[in-house]
Order: C-alpha cells, then structure tokens, then sequence
C-alpha cells in the first residue's frame, strides 16, 4: 500500500511541476552554459533526491553516462521522461562540477 502511495504521489508532483524543461544553450565555442545546465540538472534531479546526493559524487564521464542513463529510466517509469538533449546537458554539467 505505501509503495502505491509513493508512486501516486510521485507521478501527482511531476504532473504539478511539469517535466519539462528549456535546454540549456550552448555557447558559440560549444560548450554548455553551466547556469541553464545547473537548472536542468536541478529540475530534474531534484524531483526524486536531494541534489546534494550527486554532486556529493564523483565520477568521470562514462561513469555519469550511466548514472544518468539509470536514473532517466525512473523517469520514464513515472511519466516525465529526460529528453536526450537534457540528459546530455546533464551528463556535462556533472562532469565539469563532479568529475573525476
């Protein structure tokens, strides 16, 4: 019963706050613009931890590639799938703040 509340209460606050987010803009060089990557990551890390928890992490790029990738996964399973281009987005933010 309390796992069926959990899930209903998950899936009624990303309905709420919406799964939805821009994309963070890269610059002219390429690269992420660390203040709307740090929003993305927030959005939508934040809805199932504290996102002290990964940037208490530190890890390379493939070992964040599957992390995120993991963690997209529990999105999907409660209806607030991570666009690649955010997952992306957020794979290089925690690379350059969390890295290795």
């Amino acid at each position: 019963m309390y796992k069926i509340l959990l899930a209903i209460t998950v899936v009624s606050l990303i309905i709420m706050v919406g799964g939805v987010t821009a994309p963070a803009q890269q610059t002219g060089s390429g690269e992420v613009d660390m203040v709307a990557a740090k929003a993305t990551f927030e959005s939508y890390c934040s809805k199932c931890h504290d996102v002290g928890r990964a940037l208490g992490k530190k890890k390379d790029q493939a070992g964040w590639e599957k992390t995120v990738t993991r963690m997209s996964g529990y999105h999907k399973r409660f209806g607030a799938r991570i666009p690649e281009e955010d997952r992306n987005t957020i794979i290089k933010y925690l690379v350059e703040v969390a890295g290795k």
